[in-house]
């Protein structure tokens, strides 16, 4: 798979900049500024671009699953589902497309290796859960799917708001709480990643403790990777630092910058969630905003 760190190219929804200006702001800033070449994803239906968008395989590779997750199958949710279908044809895109229901949210890349939660079972009932992964596998070409289990709590079931790859080796995990109900949740997660040869390095969490379950603020590890830059969220809160420490310590040849998400993470998501970033040939040293 094309990793994060390899992509050079990023889209965001054309619902971002009314629904969320400060953070439109802040990154059409940035990017113009070092130049990061953007564009914006016409008729979106709801700001979360990387869980409808494709998976990018191979420069010319793209992967769509399908998307039909549970959490919008309710009626009065239905207009915020966005077809994957109208939007890869709007930017001249043709996927591959497979009948696995899979948010883009709720695979982590790594090179030879992806991450995923048990959501993956649920939401497939048709598979079981050996062929499943191995459908999975082969159709992203990677070694290992990891499954990890699902935040208690947690009805959208991603893994990109609890683990990220730090390089092949190491993964950045979300640090739960020490008490009866992510206790045995936390242990089956680090078992999980550290059987599959990961190595952990803790992370701040304080999402946990929000009283609105759709609340992503305080979720640290929910940033943007995107060439030799990790855009980070920051929150207001004396965790800033310590998910600034920590990522340089995970990435200490990044150039790092904060992101004020605390308008954005009442919506739900944070800086991974709301961006679509490939690897776009043609595009190196050269800015270019699309309309």
């Amino acid at each position: 798979m094309i990793l994060d760190k390899e992509t050079n190219f990023i889209y965001l929804s054309d619902r971002l900049a009314n629904k969320c200006p400060n953070v439109y702001k802040q990154l059409s800033y940035w990017f113009n500024k070092l130049k990061i070449n953007y564009s914006i994803l016409p008729n979106t239906n709801d700001l979360w671009v990387v869980d409808f968008m494709p998976l990018q395989i191979g420069e010319h590779n793209y992967l769509q699953f399908k998307f039909d997750p549970d959490y919008l199958k309710p009626q009065k949710y239905h207009a915020l589902k966005t077809d994957p279908q109208v939007i890869c044809a709007n930017i001249g895109l043709t996927p591959v497309r497979t009948d696995i229901i899979i948010d883009g949210g709720n695979i982590v890349k790594g090179k030879n290796k992806a991450i995923a939660t048990t959501k993956i079972l649920r939401e497939n009932p048709g598979y079981s859960e050996t062929d499943l992964i191995k459908e999975i596998t082969n159709k992203l070409g990677i070694a290992q799917l990891i499954v990890i289990p699902q935040e208690p709590g947690d009805f959208i079931g991603h893994a990109d708001g609890m683990v990220r790859f730090a390089d092949d080796n190491k993964v950045i995990v979300s640090e739960y709480p020490k008490n009866k109900i992510y206790e045995d949740f936390s242990y089956a997660l680090r078992s999980a990643l550290r059987n599959a040869g990961l190595d952990c390095i803790e992370f701040p969490y304080d999402s946990w403790q929000n009283k609105d379950a759709s609340d992503a603020t305080g979720c640290y590890v929910n940033f943007l990777e995107t060439g030799q830059y990790v855009f980070y969220p920051m929150f207001d809160a004396p965790n800033d630092q310590i998910a600034l420490k920590r990522l340089q310590y995970a990435f200490p040849e990044r150039n790092l910058i904060g992101i004020d998400c605390q308008e954005l993470s009442k919506f739900g998501g944070v800086l991974n969630c709301i961006t679509w970033n490939i690897l776009k040939a043609g595009n190196q040293n050269k800015q270019l905003i699309e309309s």
